[in-house]
Formats: C-alpha cells, sequence, structure tokens
C-alpha cells in the first residue's frame, strides 16, 4: 500500500497545483520563468523587440532625442523592457502604491532578460564584449521611501546585479522632492528635474577603488518618460569619476519606455 507522501505525489502529477495569478485574479498553473503570473499574463508582456530609436530604445520615431537640446545627453544609451502600455501601468500602480511586493520578483526578471537582450546588442555595436562594471539606481525621496516602504528602481537593480553577479552600489542622492512625474507634461518633467540628483559625497573616493581610469556603470530605473531623469543622474555620475580623472560610460536601462 502506499504511504501518504509517495500517494500526494502521485497526484501532483496527475492534477496540477493551481494558484490565483496575482495580474488577472483567476487561478491557473502559475509560471515558473515569470513568477506569481500565468501563462495568459506572461503573453501579455508588450516587450520591446524592435527599436526605432537607437538612443532612448523607443519603438517608434522619438522626437525628445532629435532635439538640439539632446546634443546635451550625459548617458551613451538607454534600453527598456517593455512599453509602458495600460496593463504595465496597472502592475507597476499595484507594486508602488498598493504594496503588492510580489510584483518585484517578476518585474526583476523582465529587467533580467532586457539587460541580457542590452549586453547582445551593445557587443555587436561595439564590436567586442560589452561589460559593466557596476550597477546603481535613480533613488526615490526620502519621504517617498517612507511612504512605501522600499525604492523600486533600487530594487530591481540589486535583483539585476544578484542575478548577473555585477557589483552593486548606492551611488547617487536626492538632493530635493519633486512634483511626480506623471502628473506633467514635457517641459515641466524636464524643469522638474534640473539638478534635483547628485552624488552621494563617498562617491568619487569609491570610485578610485576600482584603479581603473574608465569605468561603465549601468543605471537603472522603472520608467523612461522623456530622459531628463537618467540625463541628471548621469551627469552627477560622470563629475563624480571628473574629481579623479576617471572617465564614466554611463548606459541605462529602465522596465518600461513610456
Amino acid at each position: 500500500m502506499l504511504n501518504k507522501k509517495l500517494w500526494n505525489t502521485w497526484l501532483s502529477y496527475l492534477s496540477p497545483h493551481y494558484e490565483a495569478c496575482m495580474a488577472c485574479g483567476k487561478k491557473a498553473a502559475l509560471m515558473k520563468s515569470y513568477p506569481g503570473i500565468c501563462e495568459l499574463c506572461a503573453r501579455r508582456i508588450p516587450w520591446i523587440t524592435q527599436i526605432t530609436c537607437k538612443v532612448c530604445g523607443r519603438e517608434s520615431y522619438c522626437p525628445d532625442c532629435q532635439r538640439k537640446s539632446a546634443a546635451q545627453r550625459y548617458f551613451m544609451f538607454n534600453r527598456s523592457a517593455v512599453s509602458y502600455n495600460d496593463t504595465m501601468r496597472a502592475w507597476l500602480a499595484d507594486y508602488k502604491y498598493k504594496g503588492q511586493e510580489r510584483y518585484a520578483s517578476l518585474l526583476g526578471q523582465i529587467v533580467i532578460e532586457a539587460y541580457q537582450g542590452m549586453k547582445q546588442e551593445m557587443t555587436e555595436f561595439y564590436r567586442k564584449a560589452w561589460t559593466i562594471d557596476l550597477v546603481t539606481f535613480v533613488p526615490v525621496s526620502g519621504s517617498r521611501l517612507i511612504q512605501r516602504g522600499f525604492d523600486q528602481a533600487a530594487v530591481l537593480a540589486s535583483h539585476l546585479a544578484t542575478y548577473e553577479r555585477l557589483p552593486y552600489k548606492s551611488l547617487l542622492v536626492r538632493q530635493r522632492d519633486t512634483i511626480k512625474q506623471s502628473s506633467q507634461g514635457r517641459q515641466a518633467r524636464i524643469m522638474n528635474m534640473k539638478e534635483v540628483f547628485g552624488y552621494d559625497l563617498n562617491t568619487p573616493q569609491w570610485l578610485t577603488t576600482y584603479q581603473s581610469h574608465s569605468l561603465n556603470i549601468l543605471l537603472v530605473d522603472d520608467i523612461y518618460t522623456t530622459g531628463s531623469t537618467i540625463n541628471n543622474c548621469a551627469k552627477a555620475l560622470i563629475e563624480a569619476g571628473q574629481l579623479h580623472g576617471i572617465d564614466i560610460q554611463v548606459f541605462s536601462l529602465t522596465w518600461a519606455r513610456s
């Protein structure tokens, strides 16, 4: 006679375990590759596969990168994993504002796959192995960190760095609070982000521990909209490197492109 443990194992093969998908709420066999969601929801992920703007990684024509002001760009390239459609907006809202921290692993996995694609693309572009020396992130304000209990960009960056076995470090500080970017137009967003970010006081000296005259830094954030946030952060990182004669090249990776 089969013992209880062996019998339960047999039943698990005959009848798959169903759980509620955190995205659609329906009971289904959840995917191992995309934690917490069913196969149907995984199929709805709007991956960015065809890039029109090689600078910001947008699928369609990008007017921001064509403006004269775009010539003063401090980051090298941005790449984003998904298009910021209504479904992705709902996922991020559940994660950031409703405290559903289970989304952290899912969003992190999406960023990992985007990084792997970016690595292949950049290796082909530079015609040599493209490597990142350090992963950092765009910090939220202190008040929002207290309100949410976590920094979503820091979580994504840490998830990626751990999986890819890359060094991870907080290098930037937010020098003042800002109005929510999602509530503003393009020009207001750009003005809102001016002089917001600076480097941590320990960053310049810490960069010297690499004992290298040049470093590739990957800057991680959740959403790329006009690029003003990424550009200001990249400027601060470059300035930190210049204090010790270190050439900093900043590459950006965001979970979504609006």
